[in-house]
Formats: C-alpha cells, sequence, structure tokens
C-alpha cells in the first residue's frame, strides 16, 4: 500500500521529465515518514525514471537530424535530473546501445558479400565514434572524447604487452596501433565500455573482426566499363577503424592478435604449399619462402613450424605411398629417425606395423637359419614405435604359417634337385623354430624324403645346435642320425633322390 502511494508521488514528480531538488528532499521525506525500504524506493526510481531515461536516450540515437546539440542536452539533463544511480544509467544505455549494435550486425551479416559486410560494419564503428561515444561522455559528464584519446591511447600502450612482441612484425596488427600523425588526422576515439562480448560468441565476433581486416588489406572493388574491377588502396586509418570494431566486439587483445596471427599464418601457408608441392626444400624455394615470411610478417621460428609441417605431411603422403608398395623397410626408417623425423606422426601405427610385419618375413626367407630376440623384439619394435607385445604376436603368427611351408618349399626344392635352396629352406625353417619352438616333429607322408633333406644339411657342415635342432624337426632317430654321421664322415652319405636320378640315367 505504502509503496504503490510512494510510486503515484514519483510519476507525478516526473511528468515534466526530471525531479526539481525539492521534490527530490520531499520524496526522502514521504520514504521515512511511511518506512519504505531504500531497495523498493530503488526499485521505484529504476522503473519509473528509468523508462523516461530510456526513451531520451532512443530518441536521441535513432534522431534522423543526428546527435545535435538538442539531442546532447536532452540526454544531459536527463541523466542528471530524474535522480538515477549510475548502474541503473549505464544498464539503460548499454542496453539500448547494445541492441542497435546488434541490429548493425545482422544486416553485415545478412550483406551479399565481404565487401558489403564490411561496409555495414565500417557504419557501425561510424555510429559508435559518433553518436555512442558522445553520448555516454554526456551521461557521465566526461571529458570529450578527443581529450580522452590522450590518455586512452597512453594507458592502451601498456595493455597486454607480456608474450606479445614476438608478433610485433605483423604489418596488419602494427598499424592497429597508429602512430602520432595517424592520431592526429582521427583525433576522435571510440568508447570501449559497451560491447557485444556477452552478446555474441567469440568465434563470430572474430570472424567479423577477420572480414574487416581482409577489407582493411584488399580495399573495396569497384566495377568499371567492360566486366572489369578496379580494387581501390586504403590507407592506414582503416586499421585504426578495425582496432575500434574489435573494441566493440568486446575482443581482447590477444584475442584480436590470434585473428591477425591466423590471418598471416593462412597467407604463408597458401603460398608455401604451392612452392613445396613436391615435398622438397630446395635453398631457391627456401630465399622465396623467406620472402614471403617478410612479407606477411611472421616470426621466422613460426615460418619454419608451417614450412616443415607441410614437408613433413608432404614426406609422409609419399611414404604411406611407399609403404604400400613394400618399398619402405627397417633401414629407411632409421634413416628417417636418424634425420630427425618424428615417426609417428610421418607413418600411421597400421603402417609402422606392416613394415614390421614385412622385416620379420624377410627374415625368415633369407635362409640365413637366426633369430635374434633383441634385435626383433627390442630394437626394431622402439626403432617402429610398435610394443614388444605386438611384435611377439606378429612374430608367432608368421612363424607357426612358415615353419610347415618352409619344409614344403624344401621338399618341392629337393624334387626339383635345387640343393643350395634346400639349405636356404632348411634354415628358414630353423629360423621359425627358433622364434616359436615346435612342440612336436613335423609330419610328412614319405620319410625318405625327410631323410634327404637331413642329409643335404650335414652335408653343409652345419653348427651342432641346428643340426640337432632340425634332426628333432624332421623326426630323424638319434640311431638313424648316427649313421648318417658316419656315413658323411667316410664320404659316402648317398641322397635317395639323386641315386634314383643316376640309376635312371
Amino acid at each position: 500500500m505504502h509503496e504503490e502511494i510512494y510510486r503515484q508521488k514519483l510519476q507525478q514528480f516526473v511528468t515534466d521529465g526530471e525531479l526539481s531538488k525539492e521534490e527530490v528532499e520531499a520524496l526522502m521525506a514521504f520514504q521515512v515518514r511511511l518506512c519504505i525500504p531504500q531497495e523498493t524506493v530503488d526499485a521505484a526510481h529504476t522503473e519509473i525514471c528509468g523508462q523516461l531515461f530510456e526513451k531520451v536516450v532512443k530518441e536521441a540515437i535513432a534522431s534522423v537530424d543526428g546527435y545535435n546539440a538538442d539531442r546532447r542536452e536532452a540526454v544531459r539533463k536527463a541523466a542528471q535530473s530524474l535522480n538515477l544511480k549510475t548502474e541503473a544509467v549505464m544498464t539503460i544505455f548499454s542496453k539500448a546501445v547494445r541492441k542497435l549494435f546488434l541490429s548493425y550486425i545482422q544486416r553485415a551479416k545478412e550483406a551479399g558479400n565481404r565487401i558489403e559486410t564490411a561496409k555495414e560494419l565500417k557504419k557501425l564503428i561510424s555510429f559508435n565514434i559518433v553518436v555512442v561515444t558522445e553520448l555516454l561522455a554526456d551521461i557521465k559528464g566526461e571529458l570529450s572524447p578527443v581529450a580522452e584519446t590522450e590518455a586512452s591511447s597512453a594507458a592502451s600502450e601498456s595493455e597486454g604487452e607480456d608474450g606479445e612482441h614476438e608478433w610485433e612484425s605483423l604489418d596488419t596488427l602494427r598499424k592497429t596501433r597508429p602512430d602520432k600523425e595517424l592520431k592526429e588526422k582521427l583525433r576522435k576515439s571510440s568508447q570501449k565500455e559497451i560491447t557485444l562480448k556477452d552478446d555474441i560468441p567469440l568465434r563470430d565476433r572474430a570472424e567479423l573482426y577477420e572480414t574487416y581486416l581482409m577489407f582493411c588489406i584488399t580495399g573495396e572493388t569497384t566495377n568499371v566499363s567492360f566486366g572489369t574491377a578496379i580494387s581501390t588502396k586504403k590507407d592506414d586509418s582503416e586499421f585504426l577503424m578495425l582496432k575500434q570494431l574489435g573494441d566493440i566486439l568486446g575482443l581482447t587483445r590477444k584475442e584480436a592478435q590470434d585473428v591477425h596471427i591466423k590471418f598471416a599464418e593462412k597467407a604463408f601457408v597458401q603460398q608455401a604449399e604451392v612452392i613445396l608441392a613436391d615435398g622438397k626444400l630446395t635453398e631457391a624455394k627456401a630465399d622465396q619462402l623467406a620472402k614471403i615470411q617478410k612479407q606477411v610478417g611472421l616470426p621466422t621460428e613460426h615460418a619454419q613450424k608451417i614450412i616443415k609441417g607441410i614437408t613433413t605431411t608432404k614426406l609422409s603422403s609419399a611414404i604411406e605411398a611407399s609403404v604400400a608398395r613394400g618399398q619402405i623397410g627397417i633401414q629407411q626408417v632409421r634413416g628417417l629417425k636418424e634425420a630427425n623425423f618424428q615417426l609417428d606422426s610421418l607413418i600411421a601405427e597400421p603402417q609402422r606395423e606392416s613394415i614390421y610385419r614385412k622385416t620379420v618375413e624377410e627374415l625368415f626367407s633369407s635362409g640365413t637359419g637366426d633369430f635374434d630376440e633383441e634385435e626383433m623384439y627390442v630394437k626394431i619394435p622402439a626403432d617402429l614405435i610398435i610394443s614388444s607385445e605386438k611384435a611377439k604376436s606378429i612374430v608367432q603368427d608368421i612363424a607357426k604359417v612358415r615353419l610347415e611351408n618352409s619344409l614344403v618349399q624344401a621338399i618341392a626344392l629337393l624334387r626339383q634337385k635345387k640343393r643350395d635352396d634346400v639349405l636356404s629352406s632348411l634354415n628358414d625353417m630353423l629360423a621359425c623354430d627358433a622364434a616359436v619352438p615346435a612342440s612336436r616333429p613335423l609330419s610328412w607322408p614319405t620319410p625318405g624324403e625327410l631323410d634327404d633333406l637331413f642329409a643335404i644339411y650335414l652335408k653343409s657342415i652345419p653348427k651342432p645346435e641346428k643340426l640337432s635342432r632340425l634332426q628333432y624337426l624332421l623326426g630323424i632317430s638319434n640311431e638313424k642320425a648316427n649313421e648318417m654321421q658316419y656315413a658323411a664322415s667316410e664320404g659316402s652319405l648317398p641322397v635317395a633322390a639323386e641315386e634314383k636320378e643316376e640309376l635312371a640315367f
């Protein structure tokens, strides 16, 4: 009841658009007499006086005559005479301004092309400078924007310097920080308090900033006769407007810098990929890339990182193709490691496993009869960045199959009278057995051929341990093995297959 009485009294006093000193004192006395809490009074003033102030602000912003002296006086009077708290005034003003900012942004997004989008953004920047900044100064009763420029620019120079000097070579970023001559040319500063930081996602704000950055660099395209278009070169004042757009969008110094970096990187990458199409970095290409790096303003270390990334990607594609064709082996892999290439980024894990499988298969068909566990289970897996467990699994899968296949191959070669190839196949069988020892002798329907295999191997004067293991694999009894060894020492060890051939002759 008392609150409603107070509200009615307040509405009665502000019918002329202001509260006099006497009216303010009367309202305070009324509040005390009716025991109305201060929070209730503040809420009533914010609602009733706020509506009046909002109306004045909207009229000033939307005026077709611009923000002239009459409008300025009306806003100044409303801000000072309605007895509103500063927070309430700023909240009302900010809401109205951001709504108009968003309408400019919407028109920019709906524009037909990049140039038209930039033009709408330019209108937004101008609106902020000419209207919003002046309004804010009048509302707050501060220095004129021209005088404010000196202080704000000095403060901004000291902001966010840590970690940014590396990027001072970026030409587009440097131009957003005007020199004295340009400051004199563009005396008006723009307000930075009211922004769209909380109204638009960072990604969208960064894209809008990048669009205007592109406009600053390329200028405006004008169509002339016969279907020809020319670009109008922009001066550095456009970059100052870009900085002001960043303020409106609520971008921090770091966020704006990231857009410039991304833009410079993109320009460098596009040209570097053409130059490095074959993945080879020659001295001439390095000089060419250095010139481009200087043009876009990228730090040397960053440019080198991009160059290495491109060459690595190109090399990776070439290596993957070579792996698929079986042209990359463990020696080539070790060569890449010695050249300081990151193998896991060059060759995917399935391809690295494929190289290991190929290495194992080559070992089991090399005819050496050897299997080095440290080499196969430790060193090579480490070179290929695969686990020892995975390596053992691959070896076991291949060895089990190749063991019996080697016997079949040895018999076939025996029948073809290819003694040296028979020895190689028997050694391959022993290598498979060394990797995965057989739990029982191998079976074959014609034992005589197994005797011949043993006899041929015996004549090659093998190491005793290999001969003993082959005896086990072929199922040769100790008695027969001893007889054959004695015959071999006497030089009278026959091979049945060869005897049959001589008889037929």
